[in-house]
């Protein structure tokens, strides 16, 4: 799952709060191994310039300060059964709202991409 943002970096500090508790709520009673990151996105970037375009429409008469993009990418692995359609459409909701809470009028960009070609070699457990 990608999500980028156009924030501050204290907007963006409450957006990953939000979708930590969002991400815990979720995975709650559940076998699921989810990690996320955060990065700057390159200004030269097709997303941040879009995601830019968007929050000086929102704002004409302001131009941006500590705003810049940013991708916080969340990957989950496990049993397809837990990761169904109704379930991730469930999690985007979720940080959606997460956004949302953090502050109104962030232009963000959110997507769900299902693999179940990923081939895990088995582990040597040998000692050498």
């Amino acid at each position: 799952m990608s999500l980028h943002v156009y924030a501050t970096p204290e907007i963006l500090d409450r957006i990953v709060a939000g979708i930590r508790d969002v991400l815990d709520d979720h995975l709650h009673d559940r076998d699921i191994y989810a990690w996320r990151f955060t990065l700057p996105v390159d200004a030269e970037d097709v997303v941040h310039r879009d995601l830019a375009a968007q929050w000086r429409e929102r704002r004409p008469e302001r131009a941006p300060g500590a705003e810049r993009a940013y991708e916080v990418a969340l990957s989950l692995v496990g049993d397809p059964a837990e990761l169904t359609d109704t379930d991730i459409a469930d999690l985007e909701h979720g940080i959606a709202l997460a956004v949302y809470a953090a502050d109104t009028d962030v232009p963000f960009t959110l997507r769900a991409h299902q693999r179940t070609d990923v081939v895990v070699p088995e582990l040597d457990h040998e000692l050498r």
